[in-house]
């Protein structure tokens, strides 16, 4: 077998089926497609004129039109003009990709930025004490759901209300500890309050109920105290019972009894009134 021979036939499998893809599985000389006709990889320029088995030199042609030609190059430049194009969609998919490559690098370094600006803002506020990795990881977690003025108004919030200072200007281990630990929550607040105006004061009066009663389901007391504000029970009502109710039961039930009647209940003027 000549050297022409072992051209013709050694077009690897791999090569045989992207041509087939790019040819879209159809002649390119008469147009016929597969499955109704049988698809041979043909050479733009003849294996006997020195072709090679280079992709832009192989077109996808079925087996009457492949088996009927002579050793000649295509009389048209349509073929070219379809392995540059190949080419040409291939070099910007490359471009493509290195510039969301790119892209992603620059998220990723403002993240960090970002993340490094924060713990120095809250450091300021919190002297005294640098944030760990756990810390910092923390911060990570928060910029990917809030954003950067809901973070820092959170931040001045926790440090007003829970950062003790000492002395020497430096805040206690555990207010420090206390009050990073409610940002996300505070953040979070922040976020419901647009929506649900009154959610500051109910998670206030839950926090009455924590701080009163031996067990209080925490979740379940805020979809009762929503619940009620939903039917037009007043804040200060629910305000009321939570400074006076003296069980868990006891709360449920006379959060019931204000549904059914507001006015009933502050005519009692006592928790479990019947």
């Amino acid at each position: 077998m000549n050297d022409i021979e072992n051209r013709r036939k050694n077009i690897p499998k791999s090569i045989r089926f992207e041509v087939l893809k790019r040819d879209k599985f159809t002649c390119q000389y008469c147009g016929k497609a597969a499955p109704d006709v049988i698809l041979h990889i043909d050479h733009i320029n003849p294996v006997a004129n020195d072709g090679d088995n280079d992709i832009t030199n192989l077109i996808t042609s079925c087996e009457g039109c492949n088996l009927g030609k002579s050793d000649k190059l295509l009389s048209d430049d349509s073929a070219l003009k379809k392995a540059k194009s190949q080419m040409d969609k291939l070099q910007e998919r490359r471009e493509q990709l290195e510039m969301m490559m790119e892209w992603q690098r620059g998220l990723k370094s403002l993240a960090n930025t970002t993340v490094s600006e924060l713990c120095t803002y809250w450091e300021d506020l919190a002297p005294g004490y640098q944030l760990n990795d756990n810390g910092k990881n923390d911060i990570k977690k928060w910029v990917r759901t809030f954003s950067i003025p809901e973070i820092t108004s959170a931040m001045d919030v926790a440090a007003e209300q829970y950062l003790v200072f000492e002395s020497d200007n430096k805040v206690t281990l555990e207010s420090w500890a206390a009050a990073f630990s409610k940002i996300s929550g505070i953040c979070r607040v922040s976020r419901q309050a647009k929506t649900e105006p009154d959610i500051r004061e109910l998670y206030y009066i839950r926090g009455i109920l924590r701080n009163r009663l031996r067990y209080c389901d925490d979740g379940l007391a805020l979809e009762l105290l929503r619940d009620a504000r939903f039917w037009g029970v007043g804040l200060d009502v629910l305000r009321s019972i939570a400074l006076q109710t003296r069980s868990w039961t006891s709360f449920k039930a006379d959060v019931d009894f204000a549904i059914q009647d507001t006015d009933a209940w502050q005519m009692a003027g006592r928790s479990g009134a019947e």
